[in-house]
């Protein structure tokens, strides 16, 4: 049995997150620390107060809600929630008090998704124990929306999803293991996100049921492709270009070249990982 803490925020898709991972077997949450806010939501608000026409952005907000609704409500309806959730404001995971909580609980492992950038002494009283997920593909996509720019520059062969050990920086740690979006002909964007989503917290499981099997792989990434993104890089133009891509055959370009442009963009893979089950969550 794996008894874990958990980082995250408050998002349905989070909500999910940690009530399934409450219901693996061998997985035993001590306690879930859920940090309130959407900062997507955050940003827009500070926009629209400065006057701008947000009216695009809001729309795809309302599209990405609606979306996670299709993928995790009908889970979380018949789920029992064993996560021992506490709701916290931003930034709540790096402060001592909850360092002192967390030591009490004296877990094996710290599972981040989602949650604030981790600060502070939890980093050195937790070294190598902190495991955090990136939803986008590093080192090639780091930062902020890093499954969103990948569609932005037409590169989907650059969506999916990184699980590395937590350190100082920003999607800096060592890669432990990667996957790729699931895409398939018809997809618009959200759908892509949150099927992943769904991929990620199997892989997830797995990951912290073998923690001891993790084995060091090294990539040359030499001559790749390197973005770092930030926040207030979402843009209406980004967006408009998001769309325009989609409207005008992206998915299916890249499907017919799928072999061949995943090929240019090398993962990191544990060989224990094992093929997940698409077809439950």
């Amino acid at each position: 049995m794996k008894k874990i803490v958990v980082f995250t925020s408050s998002s349905l898709r989070h909500k999910c997150f940690r009530i399934f991972l409450s219901n693996f077997k061998n997985i035993h949450i001590l306690k879930t620390f859920s940090e309130k806010g959407d900062r997507l939501k955050n940003l827009l608000k500070k926009r629209e107060e400065e006057g701008e026409n947000i009216s695009l952005e809001l729309k795809h907000v309302s599209l990405r809600e609606q979306s996670e609704i299709d993928f995790f409500d009908s889970y979380l309806k018949s789920a029992k929630d064993n996560s021992n959730n506490f709701y916290c404001e931003k930034g709540y995971v790096s402060t001592e008090e909850c360092l002192k909580k967390v030591k009490i609980l004296n877990p094996d492992l710290i599972i981040v998704y989602g949650s604030s950038i981790l600060k502070g002494n939890i980093l050195k009283e937790f070294k190598n124990r902190i495991l955090n997920v990136h939803l986008g593909l590093s080192p090639y996509y780091r930062g902020s929306s890093t499954n969103y720019f990948p569609f932005t520059n037409n590169e989907p062969e650059y969506a999916g999803a990184t699980f590395m050990f937590l350190d100082e920086g920003v999607d800096t740690g060592a890669i432990i293991h990667q996957i790729r979006s699931r895409i398939y002909s018809g997809d618009n964007f959200h759908q892509i996100g949150n099927r992943l989503i769904l991929d990620m917290f199997k892989i997830y499981c797995q990951i912290i049921l073998n923690f001891k099997k993790i084995k060091k792989i090294k990539i040359n990434y030499k001559n790749q492709k390197r973005f770092l993104y930030k926040r207030k890089d979402f843009t209406l133009k980004t967006l408009k270009k998001l769309y325009d891509n989609f409207n005008k055959g992206m998915i299916n370009d890249y499907l017919k070249n799928k072999k061949k442009r995943n090929q240019v963009v090398p993962l990191v893979e544990q060989s224990w990982v094992k093929k997940i089950d698409y077809n439950r969550i």
